[in-house]
């Protein structure tokens, strides 16, 4: 049998050429004899499928490895002004060992593609991982969660028989449906319609109606919901697919000629390459074949993907976890920064304060976070309180008036924004 690229079947030591696909063992009886061109388009469709699984593991150990380069002042940045966000203070002892966990994940994933210990090196790759976001939650981003993920449901099965290597290609199908479908449900509110959508548009466009804006806000969301529907079915596969090709070339160009959050262009490409080998090049089951949990990797992409981001809209499940980024409904730090602070500020965060009110210059945490880190902050309101109360306690802003304000989910008004107040200036 013709091995896959990138040396896939040596995660499984031998266990390839010891259980075979079921369907090729079928063939070995006598039907393989009278009908060889059936066996030979057998063995072309298995091999196919396991070429595509392997193409699937090295883009997205690419795709990592291309997004932690770009923010890897997230994870070495010496003398960073940004406060860790550790999960135990505790923790905080071991911020000297991050440049080596960094160099460990890099590690992990150069060697996925091209080691017999695949399973060894996903382990250890997780571990880093896990141990990166503790000492910052910040950490905790989409592209990271979502690749990470898919990443772990490849490395996973024991013996890569042909059931098993179409149950894991159907869980990263899944991985990428959920994401469409609840990114698109997570635009549903005024916040995108009002903040985001003008703040995409080609700089030659210097303002919108706000009319236009909510229905290119509507249109925009309702698309992206509805790539994961055209996805799902058969028939509309391929439309699905090429539609979500061009949705994400759209949002590449927004982004790239804004200069906005540049470790998510090598996700939008990647996105792009993942759909195309995963909905289009590859054979795929049937929409109850699909979503059938008949293995770990699918029940896994399932709860993660599907159901647990659910939660969200009840305030039981992260943002960005829910496919919540660039949805305007996110918690968002600032801090109104008194003039007598604002002189005494390291020009690395006063660089980064909004100066567009005069009478009121802003500092927007998301924004300082993505000019020194290169990441923006994690949308928590409990991680944004543990931020503000480092601000506090920093006495960079004895004088400021620090809170975190909240939007309207779905197309609820603006009566339904709420703000909490964490500096002592707040009754001012």
């Amino acid at each position: 049998m013709r091995l896959s690229p990138l040396g896939y079947l040596q995660q499984f030591d031998g266990a390839w050429l010891q259980e075979p696909f079921e369907q090729n063992a079928d063939l070995n009886n006598a039907d393989s004899v009278t009908d060889p061109e059936n066996a030979a388009g057998a063995n072309n469709g298995n091999d196919a499928d396991l070429d595509i699984l392997a193409l699937c593991s090295g883009l997205l150990s690419a795709s990592l490895i291309a997004s932690l380069l770009v923010a890897q002042r997230g994870w070495v940045l010496p003398n960073r002004t940004y406060p860790h966000l550790p999960v135990l203070d505790s923790l905080s002892i071991a911020e000297p060992l991050e440049p080596l966990i960094y160099g460990m994940l890099l590690i992990a994933l150069l060697g996925f593609n091209f080691s017999k210990h695949k399973k060894l090196l996903a382990g250890a790759y997780v571990l880093c991982a896990f141990t990166s976001i503790a000492l910052d939650q910040t950490r905790l981003q989409p592209w990271f969660y979502l690749f990470s993920m898919m990443l772990v449901i490849v490395a996973s099965p024991i013996q890569l028989t042909e059931k098993k290597c179409q149950s894991v290609l159907n869980a990263l199908r899944i991985c990428i449906l959920g994401t469409y479908l609840f990114a698109g449900l997570q635009k549903l509110n005024v916040s995108f319609s009002q903040v985001v959508v003008p703040s995409m548009m080609p700089k030659f466009i210097t303002a919108l109606p706000s009319e236009l804006c909510f229905c290119i806000g509507i249109t925009a969301a309702v698309t992206e919901a509805a790539l994961a529907v055209l996805l799902a079915f058969g028939h509309t596969r391929t439309t699905g697919a090429y539609l979500a090709i061009f949705f994400h070339a759209i949002t590449l160009w927004s982004i790239t000629q804004q200069g906005w959050n540049a470790v998510v262009w090598p996700w939008n490409v990647s996105m792009m390459l993942l759909v195309y080998l995963l909905f289009i090049r590859s054979k795929q089951a049937s929409l109850i074949g699909l979503f059938k949990p008949d293995s770990l990797q699918k029940a896994l992409a399932i709860a993660l993907f599907l159901f647990l981001p659910i939660l969200n809209f009840f305030g039981y499940w992260p943002n960005y976890l829910s496919a919540a980024l660039y949805s305007g409904n996110v918690p968002v730090l600032r801090v109104i920064v008194d003039p007598v602070d604002e002189a005494r500020l390291p020009s690395a965060i006063r660089q980064t304060v909004d100066i567009s009110n005069v009478n009121k210059p802003t500092l927007i945490a998301e924004r300082w976070a993505l000019e020194e880190l290169g990441i923006p902050t994690f949308p928590e309101v409990s991680s944004l309180e543990v931020l503000g109360k480092k601000l506090i306690e920093s006495g960079k802003f004895s004088n400021s008036k620090i809170y975190i304000e909240t939007f309207p989910r779905f197309f609820r008004g603006e009566n339904h924004r709420r703000t909490l107040f964490l500096s002592a200036t707040e009754s001012r």
